[in-house]
């Protein structure tokens, strides 16, 4: 969480971006880093967590190194159909059209500005 924030002096500095899907009762927990010049909304908009750009990033294992999850046990990307299937820890499993993975979008906010790049 960031303690203060300055479009005008924090344009030009990486932005990281987490967002917070819930899936039921769990929680999928997104970070990822904006390029340098965007600010604000524009930072949020390019970050890609607000779409489903970033399941694309999963492994073979359901894991990927900027993703957290609460209450889920792994995520499994299907490329062929555009799916995210949740494996929940209740056992229940959750099938998400890569389309519609922003409908469980609940929470959106900048956490981190540093100079250059970030590598989380």
């Amino acid at each position: 969480m960031l303690k203060s924030y300055n479009p005008a002096l924090d344009s030009g500095k990486c932005h990281v971006v987490e967002a917070t899907y819930m899936v039921s009762d769990a929680k999928i927990i997104v970070r990822l880093p904006v390029g340098e010049g965007h600010v604000g909304l524009e930072a949020l908009q390019n970050s890609g967590v607000l779409g489903s750009d970033w399941v694309s990033d999963l492994d073979d294992f359901g894991e990927f190194i900027d993703i957290k999850l609460e209450g889920i046990k792994r995520l499994s990307y299907n490329d062929d159909l555009d799916s995210l299937n949740v494996f929940l820890d209740n056992g229940a499993i959750i099938d998400i059209a890569g389309d519609y993975i922003s409908d469980y979008l609940v929470k959106v906010e900048i956490v981190e500005v540093k100079e250059g790049a970030v590598l989380l």
